[in-house]
């Protein structure tokens, strides 16, 4: 069985290895999910502000292309 640390280095490779657009846009919707999620752990509702993070990470992300390879 992989363990932690086989199954982030696995993910971390494959995130990696997306283009710009995809690797930005994973990271939007990681950050919108992960809201929502706090939202109905907290029984809060957090709609607005977890589209609007989603839309700005992912605006930054392909932005800053954080991806790349050594500049």
């Amino acid at each position: 069985m992989a363990g932690p640390r086989t199954i982030y280095r696995r993910f971390d490779e494959w995130a990696r290895g997306l283009s710009r657009g995809r690797y930005a846009l994973l990271a939007g919707i990681v950050a919108a999910v992960t809201v929502l999620v706090v939202g109905v752990v907290l029984d809060t509702s957090t709609t607005v502000q977890a589209v609007t993070m989603g839309v700005v990470l992912t605006v930054l992300y392909y932005v800053g292309n954080v991806n790349a390879e050594g500049d």
